[in-house]
Formats: structure tokens, sequence, C-alpha cells
């Protein structure tokens, strides 16, 4: 049985017209077909933008993102006197790992992989949260790595979560600062 992956032998490129999708299963139908059927049209259409992630070569996860934004009274962590009605975001659109691959740190990594891709944005654009809609199996994985729940929705098929980046920008430039 194989271990957790480590971060060093995985690496992610975004997906283009010679990527094979055909071998890449993960235990949802839907998260499948839209990796094989729709990603790559989405982001010639400028929907969302797909990351592949590989491991010795083989296609073991991806994550899609796309603009988003959150109402500013869902979140319980926003600016006291904000003054529009939603604060700008990335949004995990998808998010999947091959199920030959499950629970070996992966879907951390491509979790992380968003973060930072959002953290790059946020030095070119305003963009305060990172979101996801989250499948009722997956809260906890979220939660585990700083996501909350909008509680007004907690009773949805698909759960919004947010992940604050102000926090994590802060904590970043004080650890650089040492």
């Amino acid at each position: 049985m194989l271990s957790i992956i480590q971060d060093s032998e995985l690496f992610i490129e975004s997906l283009d017209k010679r990527h094979d999708l055909s071998f890449f299963s993960c235990s949802s139908s839907e998260l499948n077909d839209f990796l094989k059927n729709d990603a790559l049209s989405d982001q010639n259409n400028m929907i969302s933008r797909t990351s592949l992630c590989f491991w010795k070569g083989e296609l073991v996860g991806f994550v899609a993102l796309i603009a988003d934004t959150i109402e500013a009274r869902a979140v319980i962590d926003g600016l006291e006197h904000y003054e529009y009605r939603k604060y700008p975001g990335v949004k995990i659109a998808r998010l999947a790992v091959d199920f030959r691959f499950e629970r070996k740190g992966i879907g951390t990594y491509l979790l992380l992989a968003a973060i930072g891709k959002t953290l790059s944005i946020c030095e070119n654009i305003g963009c305060r949260y990172i979101l996801v809609d989250s499948k009722k199996n997956s809260i906890g994985f979220y939660e585990k790595n700083g996501f909350k729940l909008v509680e007004k929705y907690k009773n949805r098929e698909f759960i919004p979560m947010y992940l604050n980046m102000q926090p994590v920008i802060a904590e970043m430039s004080l650890e650089n600062n040492e």
C-alpha cells in the first residue's frame, strides 16, 4: 500500500490539449466528466483554469479555479465597515484525486497550490477570500485546512466555505521578516 507521497515528488502544470486525461478516474463521475469533456473548453473560453498534478509522470489529481464573490454578511471575519455587498475571491470550482491515490496527501497539495495561486493573485488585484462549495463528505478536509462554513447555507447539497487570505498573507509577512 502506498503511503503519503512527498510534495517534492509532485508537480503541477496547466492543462493543455497535449495531456492524456483518459486514465484519470476519481470517485465522482461528475468530476471525471468535467476533466475529460469540459475543462479544456472552459479554459479556452476563459471560464476556469485547470491545473493538473503529476506523480512519476502519472496524472493523480487536478484543481480548477474561477473568479467569484462571497456575500459580505456571509462571513464572520470580514471588515467591520465594509461598504460593498460582496467580497472578491477565487473559487476552487473542482478538486479531485484519482481514486488510486486518495489519502496520500495529494488533495492537500492541490489545495495548497490553489492557495498559492490565490496569493499570487492577491499581489495584483483585490482578492480577500478563497472559496469552495464543498461536498458534505469533504467538509472536514477543508475545515482542517482553515476553511469556515457559511452557516446560512449549511443545509445545501454543496456547502459554501471560505478561507480569509488576509491572515494567511499577514502570517507569511511575519515569517519573511524573521
